[in-house]
């Protein structure tokens, strides 16, 4: 099914063939599933994609570093979506059953909104690149070892992909959305994204070799490796990684943590309060959550 935007697109059920949005799960005439709207929009493009790899693939060979990209590759089939977020943040959520996303958050009032400045860019970045259905996205990084984006906040909570849950409602990007955003020139009127960038989570290490294999070399140690996936820079600015995306309506199950990376450790009494409750959540569940500090 051709979800493209100026594309009409029509319901997969042989019976129905009546016209669906890009944005919607299911068929509004006979409820037959979609699927995912940011998943099948990466899965449209996994034609550019497979270009995109095959390019990457062959410059690695003239360049004899086929090997170490072969290793990268391992190293993204192994890594998991990991969300970093503050103490207080993963306490909560923790002791709950769901993660709330930014417009989730606000809608329960749990958090104000961000300065107008900050708020208007949000909208602008998902709006481009999720349309009509933004407010659904988890946004989440592709983490090699369980660490994540400290820029975020310092706890780091990673989920478990499973076929039935997450796997169905993932897509990746190349970039940070908002670099990617801005790269592409996303904010000027007319402007598409450009294909091959997205990845469905089977089509993962596809993606990070596209990205990442002009930056090996014959001096690139395979240590290293880990540190190219995911550079948590200073500020979010100065953050690399694969970023990904989760679709879900009401907030993002906790069920599926297999661990949290506690990444520094608390700086004010109330921090250290928030810690130890997320310590005994982790603790307390029926299927114990590992926690790195």
């Amino acid at each position: 099914m051709d979800i493209r935007r100026d594309v009409q697109a029509r319901c997969i059920n042989p019976d129905c063939r009546e016209p669906v949005g890009y944005w919607e799960v299911n068929c509004r005439w006979c409820n037959q599933p979609l699927g995912f709207p940011n998943r099948r929009a990466a899965e449209s493009e996994r034609d550019e994609l497979a270009k995109r790899y095959a390019l990457a693939r062959n410059d690695a060979t003239q360049r004899n570093i086929e090997p170490l990209l072969n290793k990268l590759e391992i190293l993204a089939e192994q890594s998991r979506p990991v969300i970093n977020m503050p103490f207080a943040v993963g306490g909560n959520i923790l002791r709950s059953d769901k993660y709330r996303n930014y417009y989730q958050r606000i809608d329960s009032g749990e958090r104000a909104p961000a300065t107008a400045r900050n708020h208007a860019d949000r909208v602008k970045v998902g709006e481009s690149l999720f349309p009509m259905y933004e407010e659904h996205i988890q946004y989440a990084a592709l983490s090699p070892d369980g660490r994540g984006l400290v820029s975020y906040g310092p706890v780091a909570v990673r989920w478990e992909v499973v076929p039935s849950y997450l796997d169905r409602r993932i897509s990746l990007l190349q970039e940070d959305s908002f670099i990617f955003y801005d790269q592409f020139k996303l904010g000027d009127r007319g402007a598409t994204v450009p294909p091959g960038y997205r990845a469905i989570w089977d089509d993962r290490a596809k993606l990070v070799a596209a990205k990442f294999a002009s930056r090996l070399t014959a001096a690139t140690a395979e240590g290293s490796l880990a540190g190219l996936l995911m550079h948590a820079g200073a500020t979010k600015k100065d953050d690399d990684y694969v970023e990904i995306f989760i679709y879900d309506d009401v907030g993002l199950e906790t069920r599926d943590v297999d661990l949290v990376t506690i990444q520094r450790a608390p700086m004010t009494p109330e921090e250290g309060h928030w810690r130890d409750l997320v310590r005994d959540a982790c603790a307390a569940r029926p299927r114990a959550i590992r926690v790195v500090e």
